[in-house]
């Protein structure tokens, strides 16, 4: 027994958050699976919500959950973002590409635009409309939709 109560870990809180936090990650590559949104969107949404469990998502994961896309264009995709950044995998915190990486305040926007180019580049995003983006994203809130003035 713990000497203070409030040590005590109430292990079905933390089965409760890890259940909720993996079937968020799961909806959202579901999501890009179906062909409801695609990788990109994916991405945009995660830095809308503000969801922390989606950043535990790797780069990888989501460029794969797009229909026919394989492992090794997912692969030439980060390898691309990183030789940008002049960075390696192992230099990240897990030693993966996650989009906590992805979208760490302290790049100021580096990764992400390291990860739209690649993503251009490979052919993930073809039109203008999907690219989804405001000013100040990924930190500051999307703006609401204007009404029309009368």
């Amino acid at each position: 027994m713990s000497e203070h109560p409030t040590d005590e870990i109430d292990m079905t809180l933390l089965l409760t958050e890890r259940r909720v936090a993996n079937a968020a990650r799961g909806e959202l590559l579901q999501l890009i699976t179906d062909g409801t949104v695609t990788p990109w969107e994916a991405i945009v949404a995660a830095a809308a919500s503000g969801e922390k469990p989606l950043l535990r998502l790797r780069l990888d994961q989501i460029i794969t959950a797009g229909p026919g896309i394989g492992a090794a264009r997912a692969r030439a995709v980060i390898a691309q973002m990183l030789h940008i950044l002049e960075a390696t995998e192992s230099r990240t915190a897990t030693g993966h590409v996650t989009l906590a990486y992805v979208l760490d305040e302290q790049a100021r926007g580096r990764r992400l635009l390291a990860v739209l180019d690649a993503f251009i580049s490979h052919g993930l995003i073809q039109e203008a409309q999907d690219l989804t983006v405001w000013p100040g994203f990924p930190f500051a809130a999307a703006p609401l939709p204007r009404e029309d003035a009368r």
